[in-house]
């Protein structure tokens, strides 16, 4: 009795640490040969080729008054490694923009005022458009500001 205790102890033991050992490989800070193949190293290194991208953030909606300057701010954001880089911004029909609506821009990370007025009341579009070329490959982005007029 005490000798199959004890054999079975030594496996139990022996068995439990071989699962340790195997879970630290899977772990994405660099334990072992199957790091990269842990599902949060993988999310990691999608999650970091995403940055490399220039990106346009601005508010979804704005509610506005007819007739009075409104302002929104734009975030830009392109890496050094892009260039022949523009921002275009285009209304809709009733939007009478304020702000410059073409820019030549250099690689950067800024915000862009962007001034508007509504002429008359109801929903419009404001679209912003950013276009850059990488290493001779055309690449382009938009986001569209929603203004509710009234």
């Amino acid at each position: 009795m005490k000798k199959s205790l004890l054999i079975y102890t030594a496996v139990s033991a022996l068995s439990a640490s071989t699962f340790v050992a195997s879970a630290c490989q899977m772990h994405a800070n660099g334990f072992g040969a199957f790091a990269a193949y842990h599902k949060n190293s993988r999310y990691e290194a999608m999650m970091s080729q995403t940055e490399n991208y220039p990106t346009v953030t601005l508010a979804k909606k704005a509610v506005v008054k007819v007739g009075s300057q409104s302002s929104q701010s734009v975030k830009i954001t392109v890496p050094l490694s892009y260039y022949n880089v523009s921002l275009t911004v285009r209304g809709s029909d009733d939007i009478e923009l304020q702000s410059a609506s073409n820019l030549k821009l250099s690689a950067v990370s800024d915000n862009y005022d962007l001034a508007f007025t509504s002429t008359k009341p109801g929903t419009h579009e404001i679209t912003v458009t950013l276009n850059a070329v990488y290493e001779g490959s055309a690449f382009s982005t938009k986001q569209t500001l929603i203004v509710e007029a009234g």
